[in-house]
């Protein structure tokens, strides 16, 4: 490998001038609008906030239009490419950011990509940005500063390692229960268009295939449902008419959700 360049200036220099760092940008954005964002959802003054809401899935726009432009830097205007493309879960969540970009603001949509932000954010400063201020001393040498910054990394890979897939797990469940309930809400209370919940069921049928977290949270949910509503476990206080529609219910979702989604041919790559 080459030798890394000597100065801190040149360091960063290489550092900004690549995607990477444009993607990591985006993952900022979307953590800061964020929080800017909370406290106009906190006290119910979600139009006066819209715009951190609008800023923060801009920043998702970038980091995810990052990411598929190097997945698919070829595009092919083939219905196989078009299948592969489309199969991806990167390009999924593109296409669903550009919708809650233009979407009523709520809070829910956000959890997801901000949870996805702050383990990537994060990943990369460990990975990129603290390397590039504080670099390997010469061999034989020691430097108190680099210690310190490298224990600090460290801790940092431990940390997310450990707490990634419970949440990943939660960002499941967020995407399940919490968007599409928050969806289902707007519509009824006509705060939001009745063809958002539509939109995204089908998102969620393409996360139900790909993602072993979205199958385990629809799991999960069913089965309290069903041991809540469902004789003979059920509550014996749920009016029979009750339960009959919630079997409805679940078997249409469930055949819905069984329609054919066709994986493509070459794994997909991981989200970013």
């Amino acid at each position: 490998m080459p030798a890394a360049p000597s100065t801190l200036s040149d360091r960063l220099t290489t550092l900004v001038k690549g995607p990477q760092f444009i993607w990591w940008l985006g993952h900022v954005t979307m953590l800061i609008c964020t929080a800017f964002y909370l406290p106009y959802w906190a006290t119910f003054n979600y139009k006066a906030g819209a715009h951190w809401y609008t800023r923060a899935f801009f920043g998702a726009l970038i980091s995810y239009s990052v990411v598929v432009y190097k997945s698919f830097p070829d595009i092919q205007f083939t219905a196989q490419f078009a299948q592969t493309l489309f199969s991806e879960e990167n390009v999924q969540y593109l296409l669903m950011a550009i919708f809650w970009w233009r979407s009523t603001p709520m809070l829910a949509p956000l959890v997801p990509y901000a949870i996805f932000a702050f383990f990537n954010s994060l990943n990369y400063t460990r990975t990129n940005i603290l390397p590039a201020i504080f670099p390997a001393p010469p061999a034989g040498t020691t430097d108190a500063t680099y210690n310190k910054v490298a224990a600090i990394s460290r801790q940092i890979q431990v940390w997310t390692e450990k707490n990634h897939a419970a949440a990943m797990a939660f960002v499941a469940y967020v995407e399940v229960v919490g968007v599409m309930g928050s969806l289902i809400f707007g519509a009824i209370t006509f705060q939001s268009s009745f063809l958002s919940p539509i939109v995204y069921a089908n998102f969620l049928r393409f996360r139900y295939f790909f993602s072993l977290h979205t199958r385990a949270a629809f799991a999960l949910i069913r089965a309290r449902l069903d041991n809540l509503i469902v004789p003979p476990g059920g509550n014996p206080k749920v009016p029979p008419m009750v339960a009959q529609a919630y079997t409805m219910a679940r078997g249409a979702i469930t055949r819905f959700g069984m329609a054919a989604v066709q994986q493509p041919a070459a794994t997909a790559n991981a989200r970013q």
